[in-house]
């Protein structure tokens, strides 16, 4: 079993680990970790919803409080302020006309300005990689919110 296919938010809570200089966890491990609380990764290893994402976050003490803002101004201002911030977007992260299907990811923000931001994505290959430098407007096309995770 791997985060790989469901898992984007939990490699994204992984990677956020290993960059505060937390020893490495491998799928495996992670997921037998939590997998008594949360049954159903039985069939989609690592998925997860706003909710458990925060709860998730707790647990590995990358946060001690959890808030979720739609306003771009408001997320650079976090990102300024040092914050580590996962950005979930309804659309998939694509520079392209977006489609109007829901297409759920959780990405980690990497960098931001008052004109672009770019982010770290997980794919469901295992693959993963930093998305070239987005403008701002692709904020409100991908219909993004971040997850702002205030550290204990």
């Amino acid at each position: 079993m791997d985060l790989n296919q469901h898992g984007g938010g939990c490699r994204c809570l992984l990677r956020l680990r290993e960059n505060a200089g937390e020893p490495g966890l491998s799928d495996g491990m992670f997921i037998s970790q939590f997998i008594s609380r949360y049954p159903d990764w039985q069939h989609r290893p690592g998925e997860t919803d706003a909710s458990r994402l925060c709860e998730l976050a707790k647990e590995l003490k990358l946060a001690d409080k959890v808030e979720v803002f739609r306003d771009y101004n408001r997320i650079l201002q976090e990102h300024r302020a040092g914050q580590s911030i996962l950005v979930l977007t309804e659309r998939a992260p694509e520079q392209t006309k977006p489609s109007l299907a829901v297409h759920r990811h959780v990405t980690l923000l990497v960098a931001m300005d008052e004109t672009h931001f770019t982010i770290w994505c997980p794919y469901p290959s295992g693959q993963s990689d930093v998305l070239p430098k987005a403008a701002r407007t692709w904020w409100d096309e991908w219909l993004a919110i971040g997850m702002i995770l205030y550290r204990p």
